[in-house]
């Protein structure tokens, strides 16, 4: 009939869930023939689901198999995180690291007196040591270096993050003109490049704790 923009709905049946995955399944292995018309993106509806949890569980199985489009109801972040999460992996290049932009972040209302630490941008990392410092209530500033995506430790030995490189982040960022002090604190995992790096930028490289956990006691104890 002329009709391009077409999308399948199999049918959701909560009380048989085996048999709508099944459909799901079926519908993407017709896809694969050039002349299917079942070639069309594939609707799930686990909000069909009465119980939350298993509309969590629903969801996030329509997802593993192949469905495009999902219509939730629940709105708790019990549900919500993981179903996100879920997607944001299975179509994420596995090839490449999952990283975050690289650059300058403020947590607090951090002053020109503010501790200024570092990180790398792969996605883990990033968060455990964001949600470290959200946690502890600190106000600071965090430099996230561009390491292609790798952790501290990878990075730092296979030469994604070595002083030259910190440096040029130091200088992209325009910190000087952020902060009063001239201090960095990088992570402990990264300490063999604190006495380069001390040389090119001229500032203060202090090492810090090897867990971001340790991140807080750090800052109490070492920085004035």
């Amino acid at each position: 009939m002329g009709i391009t923009d077409i999308a399948v709905d199999p049918g959701t049946h909560p009380e048989n869930l085996t048999a709508t995955l099944t459909s799901f399944v079926q519908i993407r292995r017709t896809a694969m023939s050039e002349d299917s018309i079942l070639n069309c993106p594939l609707i799930g509806i686990p909000a069909a689901e009465p119980d939350p949890m298993k509309e969590v569980m629903a969801a996030s199985m329509m997802i593993d198999r192949f469905a495009d489009l999902i219509i939730f109801h629940n709105t708790d972040m019990f549900g919500v995180l993981p179903i996100i999460t879920l997607r944001q992996n299975i179509y994420t290049d596995p090839r490449r690291p999952v990283a975050v932009d690289a650059g300058l972040r403020t947590f607090g209302e951090p002053t020109k007196d503010s501790p200024l630490l570092a990180t790398t941008n792969f996605a883990l990392t990033y968060y455990t040591v964001a949600s470290d410092i959200e946690s502890s209530a600190l106000n600071a500033y965090l430099l996230v270096f561009d390491t292609e995506g790798l952790g501290v430790q990878a990075s730092v030995a296979g030469g994604q993050l070595d002083a030259y490189k910190a440096n040029e982040a130091i200088k992209a960022a325009n910190i000087a003109d952020t902060v009063n002090h001239k201090k960095i604190i990088i992570p402990g995992m990264a300490a063999r490049i604190s006495g380069e790096l001390e040389h090119l930028s001229g500032w203060e490289v202090m090492v810090g704790p090897k867990d971001s956990s340790g991140i807080p006691e750090f800052i109490e104890k070492r920085w004035n």
